[in-house]
């Protein structure tokens, strides 16, 4: 008699543990999908966000370099009306890129916004003003460099780990440092 209780136990009981057994499986897939399905929406969310920096700065770099033909065609004679409106241009320009980058960034884009707009407005002071202008564009490259970089690439192109690539860092300060009065450490 205890043989058939045994058995009834043990057929009442492997139902129940199929039953568990397919409920903890249809738990984790469930769970394994949403955390799938998050780390996605994670990642699409940060390739829409650089795309929105990659294209205020591409909008503001497009600027500053429309203006800079203007300063180089007032430099050699040409007339050159419109240099106010690019200034004003780069202003606005630079306040939308400073709305959505980094705190990384915002510095050497309020430098190189503020060396363009002197340089433009007080043409008498700045006879030489792509020598004023270069050390700003330079630093301004290499933070807008940093911000679009992907977290694998920071991690493969950094030495020590201090954020700064030995790559073109190091050859643009060396190029740099050509230029009288320019410090690298700026």
């Amino acid at each position: 008699m205890s043989v058939d209780i045994g058995v009834v136990v043990i057929s009442s009981a492997l139902p129940l543990l199929g039953v568990l057994i397919g409920t903890g499986a249809t738990i984790f897939g469930q769970r394994s999908s949403a955390r799938e399905s998050r780390i996605r929406s994670e990642e699409d969310r940060r390739q829409a966000q650089r795309a929105e920096i990659k294209s205020s700065i591409s909008a503001y770099l497009e600027v500053a370099q429309h203006l800079q033909t203007q300063l180089y065609a007032r430099e050699h004679g040409r007339e050159t009306l419109d240099v106010p409106v690019m200034v004003e241009q780069i202003w606005v320009a630079h306040t939308h890129a400073d709305i959505i980058c980094s705190e990384r960034l915002r510095e050497p884009l309020v430098r190189h916004a503020t060396v363009l707009n002197e340089v433009a407005r007080h043409e008498e002071r700045y006879p030489g003003w792509w020598a004023v202008v270069l050390p700003y564009k330079v630093a301004l490259l290499n933070a807008v460099r940093e911000e679009l970089k992907w977290p694998e690439d920071i991690s493969r192109h950094t030495a020590g780990g201090s954020g700064e690539s030995t790559d073109y860092l190091d050859a643009y300060n060396s190029w740099l440092s050509e230029f009288e009065g320019y410090d690298a450490a700026r």
